[in-house]
C-alpha cells in the first residue's frame, strides 16, 4: 500500500536523498492524482527550526523562478512541506540544453538572477546557491531556486543555522561565510555564489574554490578540449562580469540589480562577437575575418603629432585593413595597458 501524507498526498516514488529529508513524488488525491508534486520529509526532529525556516522564507512570496510551496505540516510525527514538481531535474542532473549556447546559459541565468533579486528585494538571503538547488520546470527550462533551508531573513535579524554548521556548499561559498562565520551576511554573499554558477554554466561543469576564474586553467577566453566549442575569445566579455562577482571583498561585489543589467549587456557582446579590447588577446579583423591586426606606429601611416598623443594603430596582417584608436580620449584606457 502507498503511503499518504496529511490524507491527501500519495508517494508515487522516491527521489535522491538529501542530507537533512528524504524527499519523494507525491500526488494529489485531493483532485484525482491529476497533480504531481515533490514532498520532503524531515529526517531529524532536532532540525525542525531548519524547516519552518525554509517555509517561512517563501510560504508569503510567489514568483515565477522561485520553486513554490504547495502545502506543509509541521505539528504531524513526520514533519512535511510538498512543493511544484520540476521536471527537468536539477541544474546538475538536467540535460545541459545551454551547452554549446552561451545565449541559453545567460537566458537561464538571468531567469535564477530574477529569483534572487526577488528574494533579496523580499529581504530573504538564500545562502546555498549552487546547481543541486536550481531546477529546471521542463528539460529546457525556465529555472528555478528551491532549497531555502539555511536562508536567512533580513528583517527579523534571527539565524537558525548552528554555530558549528558550515554555511553554503563548499566550493560555491563566499569567503566571508566559510566556517559556519555568520556575522558578514547579506545579500553580497549570494552573488558571489551566483558568479560560481555562471562559471558552472558557461565552462560545461567546472568548478574551483576561491577567485580562480582568471587563472589560466579556468580563464573561459582560452579554448580547451573540456570547455564547450564556442570560440572563446568573446568569453572576455564573461570574465570581465565575474570580475564583478566573484570577489573576495564583499564590499567590491555588484548588487543583484547591477549584475542584471550588465548579463544582458554581456549575452550581447559574445553573440553579436564584439571584440573584447585586452592586452592577451589576438584581434580578428572585422573586414576579412581571417587576419589578425597588429599594431603599427603611428608614424608610419603619418599620424605622430605633438597635439596627438596616444594613438593605437591596428592594421590587418592579411587584407592591410586599418583600424584607428584614440587612448587619450576613451574612458577605458586599461584596456590597452601593454
Amino acid at each position: 500500500m502507498s503511503t499518504i501524507y496529511g490524507d491527501r498526498w500519495e508517494v508515487i516514488r522516491p527521489l535522491s536523498e538529501g542530507g537533512q529529508a528524504h524527499t519523494f513524488v507525491v500526488k494529489d488525491n485531493k483532485d484525482g492524482g491529476k497533480t504531481q508534486c515533490v514532498l520532503k520529509r524531515l529526517k531529524n526532529i532536532n532540525r525542525i527550526d531548519r524547516f519552518k525556516r525554509e517555509i517561512e522564507a517563501v510560504r508569503n512570496i510567489s514568483h515565477e523562478n522561485i520553486v513554490q510551496l504547495v502545502d506543509f505540516d509541521i505539528d504531524t510525527e513526520k514533519p512535511y512541506l510538498v512543493t511544484e514538481y520540476c521536471s527537468g531535474g536539477s541544474l546538475s542532473h538536467a540535460k545541459p540544453f545551454w551547452h554549446n549556447s552561451p545565449t541559453k546559459v545567460f537566458e537561464t541565468f538571468l531567469q535564477i538572477c530574477s529569483g534572487i533579486q526577488y528574494a533579496h528585494h523580499n529581504n530573504i538571503i538564500h545562502r546555498d546557491l549552487k546547481p543541486d538547488n536550481i531546477f529546471l520546470k521542463t528539460e529546457r527550462g525556465p529555472a528555478v531556486i528551491g532549497d531555502f533551508g539555511i536562508c536567512f531573513i533580513e528583517q527579523d535579524g534571527t539565524r537558525i543555522t548552528l554555530t558549528d554548521e558550515a554555511v553554503g556548499p563548499r566550493l560555491f561559498i563566499a569567503p566571508e561565510l566559510e566556517d559556519g562565520r555568520l556575522d558578514d551576511i547579506s545579500t553580497k554573499s549570494d552573488i558571489y555564489s551566483l558568479g560560481k554558477v555562471l562559471y558552472w554554466l558557461l565552462s560545461g561543469g567546472k568548478i574551483f574554490s576561491r577567485e580562480k576564474h582568471r587563472d589560466p586553467e579556468y580563464d573561459l577566453k582560452r579554448k580547451k578540449d573540456t570547455f564547450p566549442g564556442w570560440n572563446n575569445i568573446y568569453m572576455e566579455h564573461a570574465n570581465r562580469l565575474l570580475d564583478h562577482m566573484i570577489v573576495n571583498k564583499s564590499e567590491d561585489r555588484w548588487n543583484i540589480s547591477e549584475i542584471i543589467k550588465e548579463v544582458k549587456q554581456v549575452e550581447r557582446l559574445v553573440r553579436k562577437e564584439f571584440t573584447p579590447i585586452a592586452k592577451d588577446i589576438k584581434q580578428p579583423c572585422t573586414y576579412c575575418g581571417s587576419g589578425y591586426y597588429n599594431n603599427k606606429q603611428a608614424y608610419d601611416l603619418g599620424l605622430q603629432a605633438p597635439h596627438i598623443p596616444d594613438w593605437r594603430v591596428l592594421v590587418c596582417s592579411d587584407c592591410g585593413h586599418i583600424q584607428l584608436f584614440r587612448v587619450d580620449m576613451a574612458d577605458q584606457k586599461g584596456w590597452w595597458i601593454k
